[in-house]
């Protein structure tokens, strides 16, 4: 933080708008894929056939859960899927069912029913675009703020 301070206002502004625009798209973006995964899905269970540990790759410089995939089957038992993989890194080992959505037949990738905790990032993107809009304004007062005095230097003295 102490070297952001050592840039000038206005660029300071503006890369922190810019950082704002970026992670909060990304949180809201991606909460309300899940949201719309969440509630237009079709619902059942993955049987778990392969796991893997997820590493967090550089030289295994953390561990991050399972990567799992395995065989999708609907609770009205009218979509079947023979490969599908769990989308997410899941904390523990599952055992042979994880209950799962997925939005058809042709689908890749099945979301762990996660009842509802898409909203965190999806409210959270939110509240980080909203001050970003905020630092959007600021930015915009200090650009006229910076014409107007340029204006004044500018003119000639009477």
């Amino acid at each position: 933080m102490f070297l952001l301070r050592l840039l000038p206002p206005l660029p300071r502004e503006i890369s922190l708008a810019v950082v704002g625009l970026v992670f909060g798209l990304f949180l809201a973006v991606m909460g309300s894929i899940h949201g719309f995964r969440e509630v237009t899905g079709t619902a059942g269970t993955v049987r778990v056939t392969s796991c893997e540990r997820a590493t967090g790759d550089w030289d295994d410089l953390w561990e991050d859960g399972w990567a799992c995939a395995g065989r999708f089957e609907s609770d009205d038992h009218s979509v079947r899927i023979e490969d599908v993989a769990l989308d997410g890194i899941l904390d523990k080992l599952p055992d042979t069912t994880v209950a799962a959505l997925v939005d058809g037949p042709a689908a890749h990738t099945a979301l762990p029913d996660s009842a509802g905790r898409w909203k965190w990032p999806a409210l959270t993107g939110a509240v980080i675009l909203a001050f970003t809009a905020w630092r959007i304004r600021t930015v915009r007062t200090m650009l006229r703020l910076r014409r107007i005095t340029a204006r004044i230097a500018a003119a000639p003295a009477a």
